[in-house]
This record gives C-alpha cells, structure tokens and sequence, in this order.
C-alpha cells in the first residue's frame, strides 16, 4: 500500500474527508480542531479583557445601545441579538471603569455569530480602524492596566 493511500485511510478512521481535520458531528455543527483552535489564537494581535462594558454605536441612521463581552487595543466583541453584516461600517462610543473622557472609534464587522443556536451568545467582532489619539490613550492605559492585574 502505498504512503498516500495509508494516510487517507487513516484520515477516514478519525471521521476525516477530503484531507479536512474538521469533523462533523450529526447535527452537522463543525467541531474546531485543537490545531484550529491554536491558528485562531495566534491571529489575535492583541489580548482580550474580558468586560461588560455599555457600548453605543450607530451605523448610518440607526443607533444601538448593547454590552461588551471582551475589548483590546483593536477591538472588542459586542454581544447583540441583531448582529450586523459582516462589512459594516460603525462609530462607536463607550467608556471604561476610571476614565473621565469617552472612548470614541469607527470600527468594522469583521465576524459574526447569528442568534440561530441559543447556547451560543449572538453577537459581532469589531475591529477598530480609526480612533482619535486621546481615545487610543485612554484605551492603551486601561489595557494595560487590566492586563498587570491578571
């Protein structure tokens, strides 16, 4: 039996197909791979906090009012049962335990979990793309903060 055969027989004993190391589960729901897991992590540029914090943002002529799970120097994930496109465009304004000043940001959807499994928490990851330099000090010095403390 030749090395390429052997692997693929191996890959369909551990539920694999086609090369994938995703498998499928019968409600047909992925289930991530360790090593899928470790790619995710390292892909972050910046450590999370995890925090509630109120979060306001607009998007053209509709404005929002929801909660943070986590934040970091460029983003934050919302938690929202109405997550917006994957895309959008929004100012967001927030601010954080012992600032005087307001947080003030555009970001963009980069991600999205839609509200369609309720034990997941709907809601969207934001990456930041313009921040004022006050803003971004106060960020920086909240950040930093939080992450001593840990």
């Amino acid at each position: 039996m030749r090395k390429k055969e052997k692997i693929k027989i191996e890959m369909r004993r551990n539920g694999a197909k086609n090369g994938s190391k995703n498998r499928k589960p019968a409600n047909n729901k992925s289930i991530e791979s360790v090593d899928d897991k470790d790619k995710n992590l390292e892909r972050r540029k910046e450590q999370r906090i995890p925090i509630e914090i109120e979060v306001k943002y607009s998007t053209g002529d509709s404005f929002v009012i929801d909660w943070t799970m986590n934040i970091s120097r460029g983003g934050m994930f919302i938690r929202t049962p109405n997550p917006l496109p994957v895309g959008s465009v929004l100012k967001i304004q927030f601010s954080v335990p012992g600032a005087q000043e307001n947080i003030s940001a555009e970001g963009i959807v980069r991600w999205k979990i839609d509200p369609s499994d309720p034990n997941i928490i709907p809601g969207m990851g934001i990456e930041i793309i313009s921040i004022d330099e006050s803003s971004k000090n106060i960020l920086n010095e909240f950040i930093k903060k939080n992450l001593k403390q840990k």
